[in-house]
């Protein structure tokens, strides 16, 4: 058995010598530093725990994960290859622009609006106010120019005159007719109001009346005095007939308020 081996080695030294004289400088130490990478990789995969991973990657092989993941990174490679550097910048100007959203509707605190947005879904509030809000965007399409200034003119004279109101004491007048509400003459100062209308002609005369007689009593000459003046007014017929009217007004007066 001895004997048999005794060829094979005597024709591995050959080979071994054969391959050592073929062998240059450069060779030798392209192989010495290929073998020092071998073995500086197999130390790395001994202390990054690598071998913990071979059954993850066994079970992916299995069941073709591992063939989805490397069609994504081809697939991701290919989408490198064909973005432009136009649309890497417009890509990350989005990216960067979504951010900065996000973290402004956290710092917002939109989140505490999210209840009362659920509920507006719910009772269709939400769809009543975007119905609204196209109202007023097809009412603003549809506004000219002059249409507008003349709105803002009459928003102008609105404020002005409210401005006005409050000046003159419009609260007091508020509170005038509130404390006629609590009272009830307001209902019938209301209830009344027709009957004061219809007599307003009638009040007019008597005002006019007054003042006519007003004036005339200041232009005429001062009354004689004594008996003989007296009795010449009372056998005066428009005398007797203006006693007759006040005694026929003061009559109903004091029907009217209950002493007759």
């Amino acid at each position: 058995m001895n004997a048999s081996l005794i060829p094979v080695n005597s024709e591995a030294e050959k080979l071994v010598e054969a391959a050592r004289d073929a062998l240059t400088d450069d060779m030798v130490a392209r192989l010495a530093n290929t073998v020092g990478e071998a073995v500086e990789l197999l130390d790395r995969v001994n202390r990054s725990g690598l071998d913990k991973a071979v059954p993850i990657l066994a079970e992916m092989v299995d069941n073709g994960d591992l063939a989805r993941l490397a069609q994504l990174a081809r697939l991701l490679g290919s989408a490198e290859d064909a973005m432009t550097e136009d649309m890497v910048g417009r890509l990350t100007g989005a990216f960067g622009g979504g951010l900065e959203l996000i973290d402004q509707v956290n710092r917002s605190g939109i989140e505490n609006a999210l209840p009362t947005i659920s509920r507006m879904v719910a009772a269709g509030d939400l769809d009543r106010l975007t119905d609204m809000a196209r109202l007023v965007a097809s009412a603003q399409d549809a506004m000219t120019d002059d249409m507008v200034n003349r709105l803002a003119g009459t928003f102008g004279d609105a404020l002005n005159l409210m401005d006005r109101l409050m000046r003159c004491g419009i609260d007091r007048l508020v509170g005038a007719v509130e404390q006629l509400e609590a009272s009830g003459a307001l209902g019938k100062l209301v209830d009344a109001l027709p009957v004061l209308v219809s007599h307003a002609k009638n009040v007019e005369r008597v005002l006019g009346c007054l003042d006519a007689t007003i004036q005339e009593e200041k232009n005429s000459a001062p009354a004689a005095g004594g008996i003989g003046a007296l009795w010449s007014i009372m056998r005066d017929p428009e005398t007797v007939a203006t006693l007759r009217f006040f005694m026929a007004l003061g009559g109903r007066l004091r029907t009217a308020c209950g002493q007759a």
